[in-house]
């Protein structure tokens, strides 16, 4: 009889056991963060950030990331989602009486994320900030009905939605100009207001130069070659700040109504063309009118992308033909 006993209670642990996993599966629950975190990003081929009014697509392509199949990835902004997404922890369930409402959220107005990583099934999670009663950040994973708080270690951020942007320009590399002076051919700079100032500069396959008036085409003999090669070094890295809005790009429009002040047009070794113009960064002002930045400026990149670039980053390339030339030879230009 003890023994049957006996048997009989283990009998209803195992099925008292098998009930709770069961419905802890059912509900979502996760086993442990992993079932949140993507633990190895180096396995992670696509990354989708998708929210009710757009999205974005991050892809790696023969080691490079891309966004939506057209533009270059900015490295460092990838990295640190990268080790967002493997860092995720649950922190704590949803409170009771808030629950339902988070889970309604994560399913309305949440953003989707969708990790896939080689040979596996889409990592799908649901995520939502709330800061109606928590100031914090819930996820949960697709189909599931078990939302969670998260956090990252080390990280005080409570809004973990900010970090999954799902428009491209913010993804997008930030890179005018990345070129060693092996690879640039030639590099034509027009200044508006000093025309005569404005040069065309040939880097020549022998390693010598060969300067330009930028206004008849006429060669300017006695460069300095030391100062050639070292402007060509300053295109090795110049980025700009960000991307113009919708709105910005119609306000500076306004403002900016005649022609650029420089044209800045560089052919790379492989007849490869980057035209930038910059025009004057006005700051709107609600009574005395616009006023000029004197530390920004607005680039237009062969004629398609506006965006806005520091000075400081932009004003190594942005010289005028006196630069090559020793101070007489200088003088003649003024």
């Amino acid at each position: 009889m003890k023994r049957k006993y006996w048997l009989y209670i283990l009998v209803v642990c195992l099925l008292a056991i098998t009930a709770v996993t069961l419905l802890n599966r059912r509900s979502g629950t996760f086993k442990d963060d992993e079932d949140l975190a993507v633990k190895d990003t180096g396995r992670i081929d696509l990354i989708e950030i998708r929210s009710p009014e757009s999205g974005v697509i991050l892809e790696r392509m023969k080691g490079r990331w891309k966004v939506n199949d057209r533009y270059s990835a900015g490295n460092k902004k990838i990295t640190g989602l990268l080790m967002i997404i493997s860092r995720l922890q649950v922190s704590a369930p949803v409170p009771v009486a808030i629950r339902k409402e988070i889970g309604g959220k994560l399913k309305e107005e949440g953003k989707r994320l969708m990790v896939v990583t080689y040979r596996k099934n889409p990592h799908v999670i649901l995520m939502y900030h709330d800061t109606i009663h928590t100031n914090a950040t819930y996820m949960m994973l697709e189909h599931s009905d078990q939302p969670f708080r998260v956090g990252v270690p080390g990280l005080p951020a409570r809004n973990l939605t900010a970090f999954f942007v799902d428009e491209a320009d913010y993804w997008r590399d930030n890179t005018i100009f990345r070129l060693r002076d092996d690879e640039i051919f030639s590099v034509s700079m027009y200044i508006r207001n000093q025309p005569e100032r404005s040069f065309h500069l040939i880097n020549e396959r022998n390693g010598g130069y060969k300067l330009y008036a930028y206004s008849d085409s006429t060669e300017v003999p006695d460069l300095i070659p030391e100062q050639a090669g070292q402007y060509l070094s300053y295109f090795s890295s110049v980025s700009f700040e960000r991307f113009l809005t919708d709105d910005e790009m119609k306000i500076q429009s306004c403002f900016n109504k005649g022609e650029p002040e420089n044209i800045i047009t560089l052919t790379d070794s492989r007849n490869n063309i980057i035209k930038v113009k910059t025009f004057q960064w006005f700051d709107p002002g609600p009574e005395a009118g616009p006023v000029p930045d004197l530390n920004r400026l607005v680039a237009v990149i062969n004629d398609t992308d506006m965006v806005v670039a520091r000075y400081v980053d932009l004003d190594p390339v942005i010289k005028d033909i006196g630069y090559f030339l020793e101070k007489e030879k200088n003088n003649l230009y003024n």
